[in-house]
């Protein structure tokens, strides 16, 4: 079998070491490099995980990886997914695909022009209790789909994310899109409108951090999704999804992340939940190695990621003129 030579575009975007701490543990797939702008932190990456460091991302573009996983700030992501596209490499880019439709269409053209595979990072999609509801939701057990009330709450975050030129927004950009994508995967349909009210309300750092979105898709289910960072530092998890999903025959709840090993730190006055179920990110790494073995049609696309970051983009529009707007 041959091997898979992989590189990481930056480790900006945290979501990086996972990544690639999923690739190191696939046999046949070799990290090549590192590439990240912050040459401290790439070159701690690329010692922690023997590979070579490359200052531009473009340096790494030029060696003879098939396939590259981006994780720069949002404002980045289409930049350097056009430039692996144009070098004909398959890509991994981290959500959301893009932070403007023009964006995002550049990105699906580049890699439609260069015939190659373009993916984004939806986890969700492969976490076993999302996976598992789909699979109820396919097999009829709670009838059709009336609406889904979802709630995708964090920590606020640092750096570049609170910074709405390289970030594209807050909470809401970044914790719709999970949400999004799930709802249109779970009814098959797209999405008609969007109303949201969102603000800056609890941590003031000159960005949205609430937000509710409300969404009507095609065939008539609504749905709700709370997209806040709204957990203050000492919050017990980290990551919250969680997902009620209303049928004529039933209700299914689903938690993302209900496996976990809760840790109380008395010395540090800190509490944590340590998930012990897979996440999403094992099965994300495994789908992209084998689309870059197979050049097969990725599980979640990189149209995929344009929709639910539409859904975002929406998001923003309504609440800045207080209406509902169309998709």
């Amino acid at each position: 079998m041959d091997t898979i030579k992989v590189g990481i575009i930056s480790f900006e975007h945290m979501h990086a070491l996972s990544y690639t701490t999923e690739l190191m543990k696939i046999e046949g797939v070799e990290v090549v490099g590192i590439a990240d702008a912050d040459e401290t932190r790439g070159r701690r990456m690329a010692e922690r995980f023997h590979t070579t460091y490359y200052r531009e991302y473009e340096e790494l573009l030029d060696t003879d990886i098939v396939g590259v996983v981006i994780c720069t700030n949002n404002k980045l992501h289409s930049e350097v997914a056009i430039a692996a596209a144009n070098k004909g490499k398959h890509i991994l880019v981290e959500k959301p695909f893009a932070i403007n439709i023009e964006a995002a269409n550049a990105m699906l053209k580049a890699a439609k022009a260069n015939k190659v595979k373009i993916m984004t990072a939806f986890p969700m999609r492969f976490n076993p209790n999302m996976r598992e509801a789909k699979a109820i939701i396919d097999r009829g057990e709670i009838g059709n789909i009336l609406c889904i009330t979802g709630i995708n709450h964090g920590k606020i975050p640092s750096g570049w994310f609170i910074d709405p030129e390289l970030s594209g927004g807050g909470g809401v950009m970044d914790h719709t899109v999970h949400l999004a994508d799930l709802i249109r995967w779970f009814t098959n349909s797209e999405y008609k409108s969007v109303y949201c009210e969102s603000g800056e309300l609890i941590h003031h750092k000159g960005i949205d951090d609430c937000g509710i979105v409300n969404v009507e898709l095609e065939n008539g289910v609504f749905a709700t999704i709370d997209c806040s960072w709204a957990h203050h530092k000492n919050y017990e998890i980290w990551p919250e999804v969680y997902m009620e999903i209303i049928g004529d025959k039933g209700v299914l709840e689903v938690s993302a992340f209900g496996q976990v090993k809760r840790v109380y730190d008395a010395e540090h006055n800190v509490i944590e939940d340590t998930v012990w179920n897979e996440d999403g990110d094992e099965g994300l790494i495994k789908e992209f190695v084998e689309v870059c073995r197979t050049e097969k049609e990725p599980f979640v696309t990189g149209f995929d990621g344009m929709k639910a970051a539409e859904v975002a983009m929406a998001a923003y529009l309504s609440s800045e003129e207080h209406r509902k707007v169309a998709i």
